[in-house]
């Protein structure tokens, strides 16, 4: 078998298990909150039952409550056509979405020769992601995010390639698909759009000026026009901003920015350290042209980092273990600060106490970072007199001059920031609206790793506790992906049964227990209680139903 053939073999191996993933999640996954309303004709409680329907209810949509026409379109039609064709589908595009990611950082579509790379894009792709559960593998949030990216990624693609190579890389043939492309693209989510779009006339006119301009390059910017006006002109639009957007003014604007920003950046550290990191192995290899000697002392574990990776276990043991270190913290807090300070009010405590539902999770995911972290720096030799040395001896633009993956990643950062801000027009700002922004990271980090510079530092230098951190980090958030997403459809499927037993009695109101587990997996896992206003109207229209009471006593209401 020759190395390409063996490459291939590989890569594929990885892209099965990365759709494999995806499938069994969304197997597990079960249909919730705004999924029952979209699986009724928008604002009836009339039930999708044919093609047309899917078509009547995502006009209806556009018409009441937003212009998002594609994304809508597939949501209604998969959820017609079952919930194992959405599973299937919702994988594929996961997949197919870390395949266009590789490309863009590699800026070809050749990909037999870098299986870990790719493996590292997953990766990436997998821990990386805000609100991982609700933007890739919920129905209603996955087709909004998920499905407008890979579409947007793939209208990209040879723009991008274009620019890398200093030829057209499509023929007049492309005129049409790309046109079309552009209007899908542009029809996708409102602040990746107005980037699709600014990026697509920007990139056609450099070309134009260089005398390098095809004709498929303009035709898919106007398409990507067309797209955005139908997204943005939806009389929904209007209809929701007044609901949501009334009485802000620009000071809230402004601050959803900080808040959207500042939680992407906790998502995507693993990223941006890893990226510090390579920007300093640049500096480095500068300074050693120069002729400046670096020291690097061989890696030792001592009593500090023996003690911190056995946090990080007793950690992982409590997680799997109904999260005893987070609960025992909370009783000791409570204690000796609440209790003090009078702050006993059930609903203080209540606040108080969903801040440790997550606490042993978070805590692993970020001393596993940092730890890492430390240790790849020690092996780097990136001690603090080296890097103090390395701002003095070699400035940035010497840096950015040399190295054209650093160029790159820049002007991909760049871009998803310059994406972030136009989320200054929205009423709101959740973490979710990122995905686009640190889809573009991603890339950058990509493309900056698998620079063969880069890639012999890590190797020579910090290959075996990169490999331990990614392993490590994987293994965990898949295994409590896995286990507390099984364990809420174990808990819906008990409460969806009293909810159609309820409705086939013709009682009006269905009476349950809450949910008890509340971990959510570093928010790989998306599920909100049935007494949640959204989950609770759309069941209720879906099953026919008056209301649900959750946590109530049913002989107190007969």
């Amino acid at each position: 078998m020759s190395q390409s053939q063996n490459h291939l073999g590989r890569n594929l191996l990885v892209l099965a298990g990365i759709f494999l993933l995806m499938l069994v999640l969304n197997h597990l996954m079960p249909l919730h909150r705004d999924d029952y309303d979209y699986s009724l004709i928008w604002m009836t409680t009339e039930h999708i039952t044919s093609a047309q329907d899917t078509v009547y209810s995502a006009y209806r949509h556009y018409l009441l409550h937003g212009g998002r026409m594609f994304t809508v379109l597939c949501l209604n039609f998969f959820l017609w056509l079952g919930k194992f064709a959405f599973d299937i589908a919702n994988a594929l595009m996961f997949t197919a979405l870390v395949v266009l990611l590789y490309f863009h950082a590699r800026r070809s579509v050749e990909w037999r020769q870098e299986p870990l790379i790719l493996a590292v894009t997953g990766l990436f792709a997998w821990l990386s992601f805000p609100h991982f559960g609700e933007v890739a593998v919920w129905k209603s949030g996955s087709t909004v995010y998920l499905w407008s990216a890979v579409p947007v990624a793939l209208f990209l693609l040879p723009y991008n390639i274009t620019l890398a190579k200093g030829q057209a890389s499509l023929r007049s043939w492309a005129i049409l698909p790309m046109f079309l492309l552009g209007i899908i693209a542009g029809w996708s989510v409102e602040n990746l759009a107005v980037t699709v779009v600014g990026l697509t006339f920007g990139i056609s006119w450099y070309l134009r000026r260089q005398g390098k301009m095809a004709g498929w390059m303009p035709a898919g910017a106007f398409g990507s026009l067309l797209g955005l006006i139908g997204l943005v002109g939806a009389p929904g639009n209007f209809v929701r901003y007044d609901d949501q957007g009334a009485g802000k003014g620009i000071f809230a604007h402004i601050g959803n920015q900080f808040a959207g920003n500042g939680e992407m950046l906790l998502y995507i550290l693993p990223l941006v350290l890893l990226l510090l990191c390579a920007w300093r192995i640049y500096k480095l290899e500068l300074a050693e042209k120069k002729g400046l000697a670096i020291d690097r002392a061989p890696l030792q574990f001592g009593w500090r980092q023996w003690a911190l990776l056995g946090v990080i276990l007793l950690l992982v043991v409590s997680y799997f273990n109904g999260s005893f270190v987070a609960w025992t913290v909370r009783d000791i807090l409570y204690a000796v600060v609440m209790v003090p300070l009078g702050l006993t009010k059930p609903k203080t405590i209540d606040h108080f106490d969903n801040l440790f539902k997550g606490f042993d999770e978070m805590a692993i995911y970020w001393l596993t970072i940092f730890f890492v972290y430390a240790l790849v720096k020690k092996q780097l030799g990136l001690t603090s007199p080296v890097i103090k040395m390395l701002a003095q001896k070699v400035s940035a633009r010497e840096v950015w001059q040399a190295f054209p993956a650093v160029r790159y990643a820049g002007y991909m950062l760049a871009l998803a920031l310059i994406n972030n801000f136009v989320m200054i027009a929205a009423p709101t700002f959740p973490a979710r609206a990122t995905f686009s922004s640190v889809a573009m990271i991603i890339i950058a980090a990509v493309a900056v790793l698998r620079e063969p510079l880069i890639r012999g530092y890590f190797a020579a230098h910090g290959h075996k506790v990169l490999m331990a951190g990614a392993w490590g980090l994987a293994l965990f958030t898949l295994s409590a992906s896995m286990l507390v997403t099984y364990t809420m459809q174990q808990e819906n499927d008990a409460r969806i049964a009293i909810v159609q037993e309820a409705a086939a009695k013709g009682e009006p109101i269905a009476y349950m227990e809450p949910i008890a587990m509340k971990n959510r997996a570093l928010r790989h896992v998306f599920f909100v209680d049935f007494d949640n206003g959204v989950t609770k109207d759309g069941l209720c229209k879906y099953y026919g139903i008056k209301d649900i009471k959750v946590n109530t006593d049913k002989e107190k209401h007969r």
